[in-house]
């Protein structure tokens, strides 16, 4: 079934009117929404029939008129948790592979997460995996997945002094030096006595100096 607009009939004055035109098509036996070839393009319009596919899939596993719920799920949550305890465990041994192992495992679980559950909850634990992995990616020197991870905290914690810190120590081993300073000194307006920062920002702009030749 193709979903080209929906109208509306209004029966006051007889008259229709449209309220949606969109390029994609329904197929009632997968119930699946799939996106038409002249908008393959679209990657926003992707992102959300995605997502919408994803939800329904969901809800037609339960086998239930009521969804479950919003709290975290009791299979899922002990597991991850185990995992993530496990990738401390590895982490305070020194075993930073072993670790990001264990946490991108815990990731990988937690995005199996219904989507229903509590957003609030997700995002938390979310974060605290991908601190805990950024920094056994700075400890291995692995500055590409170390940016990423920072990059994907500061998308939902940008008031968090440490991941503009975790971020610019990727990024200055990268040679991305201006823009370690800019994310040091932004660190540095949440917390302006935090040493570490201090202590980065001033390592940054001796290399900075040293680039340019003031040095």
């Amino acid at each position: 079934m193709n979903i080209n607009n929906i109208n509306i009939k209004n029966n006051n004055n007889n008259t229709t009117q449209s309220i949606m035109s969109l390029p994609i098509t329904y197929d009632p036996i997968t119930k699946i929404i799939s996106i038409n070839e002249s908008a393959q393009n679209d990657q926003e319009l992707k992102e959300e029939i995605d997502q919408l596919n994803r939800l329904s899939k969901d809800f037609i596993n339960l086998n239930s008129e009521i969804p479950e719920s919003p709290e975290p799920s009791k299979t899922l949550t002990p597991l991850i948790k185990k995992l993530v305890t496990s990738g401390i465990d590895a982490q305070k041994r020194g075993k930073h592979h072993d670790a990001i192992k264990q946490f991108s495992l815990a990731i990988d679980m937690a995005s199996r997460r219904s989507r229903w559950e509590a957003f609030a909850i997700q995002l938390q634990e979310l974060n605290l995996i991908l601190m805990a992995r950024c920094d056994s990616y700075i400890m291995t020197k692995n500055w590409i997945d170390a940016y990423n991870d920072a990059d994907m905290l500061l998308g939902t914690q940008v008031n968090t002094p440490e991941n503009f810190l975790r971020r610019a120590t990727a990024a200055s081993n990268m040679g991305r030096l201006t823009q370690a300073k800019y994310d040091l000194e932004r660190g540095l307006c949440f917390v302006e006595d935090d040493e570490r920062i201090k202590t980065q920002l001033g390592v940054v702009n001796r290399l900075i100096a040293v680039e340019n030749g003031d040095l």
